[in-house]
């Protein structure tokens, strides 16, 4: 069965990666991006992860099951299958969120294919079927993709309770999303003040006619 695309905010989460090689590295190099607290637990780790002691929390050392108290969601990306199985099997029996990495079946949660310009973020999976088809529509995707469509999401986002507090009709407000989201278009994918609120005078005498 395919999995549902859940979008959550993990910034400030508590995130365990278990392991310190290549496939754990590129977790952290995607979750970095998203704010959550990680700590790496591995008795060895390649030098990329030391570079990134700054950033996230290391430990060198082997992994202990009670390291997994307290966290929000973990990444089990160690070259020991066994180990990431039980893993797997406790973060399940206590309802923690579990990734391990390329066993889709010891999995709670997946990684989808990302392409993200700033708020805005696509997800693509396979459900694990397929990783060269996501890839695919990975780049198909990102090439679809206006440039400043990330800016003009995160500058319409601004205005969203700036239109709320003005409009309290439903379908009026829909109206005026649509437009404001046209005329950022038009204008360089760009939205300030000025043409919020020539959006909305536009809209409410429409619907004086």
């Amino acid at each position: 069965m395919a999995y549902f695309p859940f979008f959550i905010d993990i910034e400030n989460q508590d995130c365990l990666i278990i392991g310190g090689g290549t496939v754990a590295l590129r977790k952290v190099e995607v979750l970095l991006g998203y704010g959550p607290r990680i700590t790496v637990i591995a008795p060895a780790m390649v030098p990329e992860l030391a570079e990134l002691a700054d950033t996230l929390k290391l430990e060198t050392r082997p992994f202990q099951m009670k390291d997994l108290e307290g966290r929000d969601f973990v990444i089990a990306a160690t070259e020991d299958g066994e180990l990431n199985r039980r893993v797997s099997d406790e973060c399940r029996r206590q309802r923690i969120p579990v990734n391990v990495v390329d066993v889709k079946e010891e999995c709670s949660f997946i990684f989808p294919s990302i392409v993200r310009d700033e708020d805005l973020v696509v997800g693509i999976s396979s459900g694990g079927g397929s990783p060269t088809i996501t890839q695919e529509l990975k780049k198909s995707i990102r090439h679809m993709i206006p440039e400043g469509y990330g800016r003009l999401v995160k500058e319409l986002g601004q205005y969203r309770e700036y239109v709320k507090e003005r409009v309290t009709e439903e379908r009026v407000r829909t109206a005026i999303f649509r437009k404001m989201a046209e005329a950022g278009k038009e204008n360089g994918c760009h939205v300030d003040r000025s043409l919020a609120d020539w959006v909305i005078r536009q809209v409410l005498e429409e619907e004086k006619q």
